[in-house]
Order: C-alpha cells, then structure tokens, then sequence
C-alpha cells in the first residue's frame, strides 16, 4: 500500500533526511521515530534555514488559536524531542540553535526538494477495473481510495496484534490494548482542525467495534492533542499496551494520512504506513466509508454483527462539521481544568448540525447528551432539560436505532428523572449489545445496579468503565466501593484516585469516619481539609466549636457556615445531611421532601447514604423510599 515516488521530497542535512510528504526521518536510510508535532516544527525551521523562526510565528502555525494544553510547555518538549533525534544539543547546537526570541535551523542543507502534489494512491488493478466493469456511482469511485487506504491502515494494526511475536523476534507479550491518539492536522491550516478529530474518531470507533481488542475512548485520548507525552506515561496513563500516532494533510479534495503503531511498553516502533487519495466531498460519505472499513476488518477477527450496524446515509457536509466540532468542545469540556463556555459551545453546534441536516441523528444524539448533562448538573431547569433530552434521544433512535450513544442518553433520563428502574436497565443493555466497549454505558450501569441493591455487579461494571476508559472514568471505582460500603477498598481508591488532591483525600476520611460515628476522626480529617483547602478561618471556627461544645457544637457550627455560604439559599442534601447528624429529623425530612418535588437526582442515593441510617424506621422516611420506587 505505500506510495513510492520516484523522486524523494524534503530536505537532506549531514546524514539525515527530512521526509516532508512521507513525515519520515531517516538517518543513514534508518527510520529515526519523531512524533508530528516535533516534526512539524522541524519541517518549519528546514523550509527557514538560516533564518529565525520566532516562538509566536510557531505558535501561529502549528498550534493556532484553540490550545488545549500550555503551549510554552508544548513547544520546548517539541525541540527537545527533535534535539534527541538529531543528537543535538541546546549548548553546542548543530542544527538548531535557540535564540531569545525562537529558534533557528543552522545546519547545512544539502539536499532540497520541492513537495509535489499529493496524488491519488495507487489502488490494486483487479479493484479498479471491478469498479469500472460494475460502473459504480460516481461518489463510490470518489471515495474508493481512501476507504481501502483506511481499510488496510486498521487492518494491518489489528493484524500486528494477532501475529506470532516471533516475526519480530521479540518475546513482549501479546498486544490485547491499544490507544488511537489524536491525529494531528499537518495541513498548516488551523480550520482543518476538526477534520483530523473527524478522522480520529471514526479510527476509535472501528476499532472499538472489534471484540478481540480494549480501545480507548476518544474522551480519554483528547487530553493528547497537541502534547508530546512519552510512551511511558501513555502506557500508564491509559494502561494500553500499544497506541497508533500519525497525521492528516487535507488539500483541496486530495487527502494524505500517515500513521505508525508503538509498543507503549518499550516505546518500539512496530510498523508505519501511509496512504492517500481522493477526498472529494467525503463529509457527505464518510459513514458509509467508515461502516466498509468495519465490515473488512470485522469479517478477519469476528463475526460482523449487521444488528449492531447504522444504516449509510448521504449528511450535509456542513451538519458533519458543526456535529464534529461540537465533539470536540463536548470531550474537552469532560477534562479538568476546561475552559469554561465549552459545553454551551457544544450545545450550539449540536443544535447548527440539526440545522442544516435534520435528518442526521448523530446531532440529535450529541444533543440528547447535552440536556442531559446540563439538567443533571442544575445548569438548566431538570424538568425541561430531560425533557428536551428524551426528545432528542428518541428523535435519534427513530432515525438510527444503533446509535449506543442515543441510547445512553434515553437511560440516563430514565434513570436519573424518571426513576424507571427497568425502562434504563432495557436501554442500557441494548446499548452495550451495539457497543460493549462503551465506557459510560458501564459507569451509568454501574449506577443503576448499585441503586438498586446489587453491589458486587456495581463494581464490576465500575472496573470495566475504568479499564476502558482510565481517565474519563477515573471515579467510577471509588464511586462503586462508597456506594456498597467498603470502605477499606474505598479509601485505598481514594488514594490512588485523588493522589494529587489531598484536601479531597481528607473530605473522604472524613465522611468514613462520620459513617462509622467516630467523631473525633471526623472533627480531625475535616480540619486538615480546610486548612489544605486555605480556609484557615473556618478551621479555626469549627476547631474552637468543637473545644467548647463537642461534635454537637461542630455541628452547629459547620450549619452556621452552611447557612452563611448558602446566602440563605437551601443546599437540599447539604442541609438535610446536617440536620440528620444533629438528630433532628423532622428538618431532615422537610429538605428530603424538598428535593422530591425538586425530582433531584440525589434521592436516587438514599439508601446507599449512611448518614439516614438512623432515620430508616421512620414511618416518612419509609413512604419517601416507596414512591421513589427503591427497594426497601
């Protein structure tokens, strides 16, 4: 499959050659591995030779306008890298010097060569002329390029991962996990951004598809765009065993993808390819494309399942890219630190998707999501947010009924607002049956089993969020071990989960100890919270509560603060929870009851929260659980 062009492209230095079109370094004829990102630069201070290249222009070209991540950081380590594949150094540079304003390429060029154009990729001769025999539509043969390049990109990963390690003479163990990292848009034109995230996602998902093979999700690999992370930290990051890397470069209607797989254990290059091709239109078509790739690769590995498979469908090319960047908004808005406004962003691009393409369900899915998202965390109304939501969930389904994602928001609703115990278990599952490796799927399941009773199924589903999904689903564990009351488990997961937050590691000692009533560890885990947290004073006014009066006066006076930092507004299970410790529950039940006409969703624990253990024989607190519809 790779394309060999007679005349080679890029730029000769000492014993190097800088690939521009294959994205190669080679010394000596050697493949030297170069992630696109430090390549990138390189190939910026090459076409520059001789002249500086300011830390601002690089930033403008390569980064542009939207950073996910510290771009001084981002930049260094890029220099850094291509100094350890040059063997280079910042104190005696030989190729690139650093100037107080940028960098510059000094080396000696010996060897230029103009980047040609990027031809359509020659394809087996029986296929093209099976195509012209069949006279197949025009946009078949449009796109038949890159379906097959793309075929035989996933195809030959997934067949690394089933071959005997003796072909490369190595005895790693067998690859069982891989990581699809964002591919990175080499275009030079920050507006082509979302089609390489487009290209990323559809990688993902495919590969998701095949049984035989843990995938990470695209909410976990997000974080990865525009970084540099070693092989190390993706290994322990997202706990794969292998992950692919590689680059886009869309011009006009003419596409090139690269891409190569590493050992993330060894940082082993294991393979490389590239391919490229005709890319007319290919938003219009792109499912269709994407659903050939699965079939190909799924009749190697296993049986295709055609229950699980969407329909193929034409979709404006202008719905495909609003859809594609409300995922990109939606994913970072799912990782810490985000900027704030990227949910709403999202919103709106669901809503401009359905706009142009009423009829594409993959919008109504997103905002399906969306509403629900914001009505769970209080961001809108609940009763019209879920609203809102079920209808775009089962607008969704109507038009594609294997959408998972579709599915996973019609539960969520059903479950968190509705309380349709079964309704959410029978979506959920249909979900799983098109995509077991849905990692929300499971923590949501996780969720609904611990509800209702059944903790040991709780915690499987909560391991198998967080196998799939490591950092996406990093709670799910610790949530699962709380719920059923391990509290031993809980807070060995407390530990290694917020093991660089040791306020929250305080708050959670301090809850294990409220629930087993040892007070005076409470009173003591509570204070260190605080004063990690910087709220000396409060600290101090609850340690001096406590000196005079004893946990009922710590209690008094954590429901001052309560009150004071609530600016007279009811924190319905802040409140009630208080009040419970302090014996009073008939304040208790009056905010219970509040938050039942609120519908909110944290009734839904009520059963699992120790701190109503002593209100359960209550005859109201009896009637409550019953119309909620838990299991008594």
């Amino acid at each position: 499959m790779r394309d060999n062009p007679t005349t080679s492209s890029g730029y000769t230095f000492g014993p190097y050659h800088a690939d521009t079109v294959g994205l190669e370094l080679r010394k000596g004829g050697i493949r030297i591995r170069l992630q696109p990102k430090p390549f990138q630069v390189l190939a910026v201070l090459l076409g520059r030779a001789g002249q500086t290249v300011s830390r601002e222009e690089l930033k403008k070209l390569l980064w542009g306008p939207d950073i996910f991540v510290d771009f001084d950081h981002g930049l260094n380590t890029a220099v850094n890298k291509i100094r350890e594949a040059l063997s280079d150094s910042a104190e005696e540079p030989r190729y690139i010097e650093t100037l107080p304003n940028g960098y510059r390429f000094i080396g000696e060029i010996s060897e230029r060569f103009e980047q040609p154009s990027v031809a359509t990729a020659s394809l087996a001769p029986s296929l093209l002329a099976h195509a012209d025999r069949k006279r197949e539509s025009a946009w078949k043969r449009r796109y038949l390029a890159v379906g097959v390049g793309l075929t035989c990109l996933i195809a030959a990963v997934l067949w690394l991962f089933h071959i005997p390690r003796k072909v490369f003479g190595t005895s790693s163990p067998a690859i069982q996990s891989v990581a699809v990292l964002p591919l990175k848009n080499l275009s030079g034109d920050p507006a082509q951004e979302y089609f390489s995230d487009s290209m990323t996602d559809e990688l993902i998902t495919q590969l998701a598809k095949i049984s035989s093979l843990q995938v990470s999700s695209a909410a976990s690999v997000v974080r990865y765009k525009n970084t540099s992370a070693s092989a190390s930290e993706i290994s322990r990051d997202l706990k794969v065993d292998a992950f692919v890397e590689g680059g886009v470069v869309r011009t006009g209607d003419k596409i090139r993808v690269t891409a190569q797989l590493i050992d993330a254990r060894t940082d082993r290059h294991i393979w490389a390819e590239d391919y490229q091709g005709d890319l007319r239109d290919i938003l219009v078509l792109q499912n269709d494309i994407a659903t050939a790739i699965a079939h190909s690769v799924q009749a190697k590995i296993a049986a295709p399942n055609s229950s699980t498979a969407s329909q193929p469908r034409q979709v404006d090319p202008r719905a495909y890219e609003a859809y594609i960047r409300g995922r990109g908004y939606w994913f970072r808005s799912n990782t810490e630190n985000f900027p704030l406004g990227d949910m709403e962003k999202s919103g709106e691009l669901f809503k401009q998707a359905i706009h142009y393409d009423p009829a594409y369900a993959p919008g109504y899915s997103g905002l399906a999501n969306y509403y629900g998202l914001m009505a769970g965390n209080g961001m809108i109304p609940a009763k019209e947010g879920w609203r809102q939501s079920e209808e775009a969930s089962r607008k969704a389904l109507a038009l594609d009924p294997g959408l998972a994602e579709a599915h996973f928001a019609l539960a969520s609703k059903m479950l968190f607002y509705d309380w349709d115990w079964a309704g959410a278990e029978r979506e959920i599952q249909r979900g799983l049956e098109l995509d077991t490796h849905d990692a929300q799927l499971h923590n949501l399941y996780s969720h609904l089993l611990a509800y209702t009773g059944r903790f040991d199924q709780s915690i499987a589903e909560a391991r198998r969020a967080a196998d799939l999904d490591p950092l996406g689903e990093r709670f799910a564990v610790q949530r699962a071990l709380r719920f059923s009351r391990r509290y031993d488990l809980f807070l060995t997961e407390v530990a290694v989960v917020f093991v660089q937050d040791p306020a929250r590691i305080h708050e959670e000692r301090a809850w294990v100890y409220r629930a087993k009533k040892q007070h005076a560890e409470e009173v003591s885990e509570t204070d260190q919270q605080l004063r990690i947290e910087g709220c000396t004073a409060c600290a101090d006014r609850l340690s001096h509560a406590y000196s005079q009066a004893g946990y009922p006066g710590w209690l008094r006076e954590k429901l001052k603060q309560l009150n004071q930092d609530s600016h007279g507004n009811a924190l319905t299970f802040e409140h009630a929870e208080l009040y419970a410790a302090m014996g009073n529950t008939d304040m208790a039940m009056q905010y219970l009851n509040q938050g039942y006409r609120e519908h909110t969703e944290q009734l839904l624990r009520l059963q699992l929260n120790p701190a109503y253990d002593d209100m359960r024989t209550d005859p109201r607190f009896q009637e409550l659980i019953r119309r909620i519809g838990l299991p008594q």
